[in-house]
């Protein structure tokens, strides 16, 4: 229901929606704003059911299927938010920074896209992410080149906010092959980080939720996510 899951098929196939509307991205994006969370959730509560009848049927008592009915439970709200994480991470913030110190190929017929260098990027970007672009200059004004990067997956253990801005700090569960173009941070399982989001993607972090990325860190100890694998909540394999 996370990563492979495909949202637009199913309301075709439910009949919730027109071909008319699943061909185009902004009404189809309209009725995943209003109907995302409660159709995934009513599928989580699905499961559940079966999972109850599948208990009743076998006579099985509430120790042999503990497990399954708290996975269950849980779904109903991690579900719907981890699938708008994995479609909607790294986010505005997070791709600006990339754009500013990865060699992320921007060039189109010629045309540097690239919002740091070009006004037309800088329209492309907004447009893209919903965002005033003065904005992102304001969030990133203090930046400077990243001091350090890391692959791995972290477990999100707080998250906190302010108006633009969500501070989600993780500790390492596993770490990955260094991605190279910077020094390569020194991390062992268990360490902390803080990532800065987007406060609308914030809001959809919990507390246990894992995620899969590449990570560099900013000389205030500030990360950013340059390319995202996998959210998933902790019941997940």
């Amino acid at each position: 229901l996370i990563q492979e899951f495909n949202y637009r098929k199913f309301c075709l196939a439910l009949g919730s929606v027109s071909a008319k509307v699943a061909d185009d991205d902004d009404l189809f994006k309209d009725h995943e704003s209003r109907n995302l969370s409660r159709d995934l959730g009513a599928a989580a509560a699905t499961m559940l059911r079966v999972a109850v009848a599948v208990a009743s049927a076998f006579g099985l008592r509430p120790s042999d299927w503990k497990d399954v009915n708290e996975a269950c439970g849980k779904a109903v709200r991690s579900v719907p938010a981890c699938y708008r994480l994995q479609r909607d991470l790294p986010g505005a913030l997070n791709d600006a920074r990339s754009l500013r110190f990865l060699p992320v190929p921007t060039t189109d017929a010629g045309i540097d896209l690239n919002p740091w260098r070009s006004e037309e990027g800088r329209a492309l970007f907004a447009e893209a992410h919903s965002v005033e672009w003065k904005c992102i200059e304001s969030l990133t004004e203090k930046d400077e080149k990243p001091s350090w990067g890391f692959t791995g997956v972290f477990e999100v253990v707080d998250v906190r906010h302010d108006e633009a801005l969500s501070f989600v700090y993780l500790r390492a569960v596993r770490i990955g092959e260094p991605p190279g173009l910077f020094p390569t941070k020194d991390l062992q399982v268990g360490d902390p980080i803080l990532w800065e989001v987007d406060r609308r993607l914030g809001d959809l972090l919990q507390p246990g939720f894992v995620v899969d990325a590449v990570w560099f860190e900013l000389p205030s100890e500030v990360c950013f996510v340059s390319t995202l694998e996998s959210v998933a909540p902790p019941w997940a394999p």
